[in-house]
């Protein structure tokens, strides 16, 4: 079932290989929006609005990983959906935060499902800032089935500057945009919006 149109559903899809940090990477972007809203208006229960939707069936520490770390942020989690995002009920009510499989054909299922305009969808794709740049050019041609999405570099505070200008040339070669860094492998740790 379908949401019905409306401008503020928004849906936040973290997709990217296997080990990236796209599981980290959405925690971390949940947790930020969390207590941003939660400065902002103290009179709501913040979390109600926001659901994890995991179709990260990688590995079997996955699912249970996402379970125990939205128990603690007090957000709902459907970790046991079945692998076709069509199967669960939306609402126009909530914000989705999507953590999707290593698997490439999974992933662009996902993406092809959320990419809907009635989703409002962003795209992160998650790129550990210590990839060699051949390597990138490959994943990129993998991934060239995104058309509308942002990178948030992941593991940067195991490289140094000189490595992380590297690959913010080669994204502005091609016109893509990174939105983040994440400088921490702690979910507690924040993301440097760029």
């Amino acid at each position: 079932m379908l949401m019905k149109q409306d401008n503020k559903t928004r849906t936040y899809m973290f997709i990217g290989i296997p080990g990236s940090g796209k599981s980290n990477v959405l925690f971390k972007f949940l947790r930020q929006r969390i207590l941003e809203e939660k400065r902002c208006d103290n009179s709501k229960k913040i979390e109600q609005s926001y659901e994890v939707l995991s179709f990260n069936d990688f590995n079997i520490c996955a699912g249970e990983m996402c379970r125990k770390i939205c128990r603690m942020m007090s957000v709902p989690c459907k970790t046991e959906i079945s692998k076709a995002p069509e199967d669960y009920s939306y609402r126009a009510d909530k914000t989705y935060f999507v953590d999707t499989s290593g698997n490439l054909g999974e992933q662009k299922s996902v993406y092809d499902f959320f990419s809907k305009s009635v989703f409002a969808a962003k795209c992160f794709l998650a790129v550990p800032a210590i990839i060699d740049l051949q390597i990138l050019s490959g994943i990129l041609e993998q991934y060239s089935f995104l058309k509308d999405f942002q990178v948030v570099l992941t593991f940067c505070d195991f490289t140094n500057d000189k490595k992380i200008n590297q690959i913010s040339e080669f994204f502005e070669s091609r016109k893509i945009r990174i939105a983040a860094r994440n400088n921490s492998s702690t979910i507690d740790g924040s993301l440097e919006f760029l």
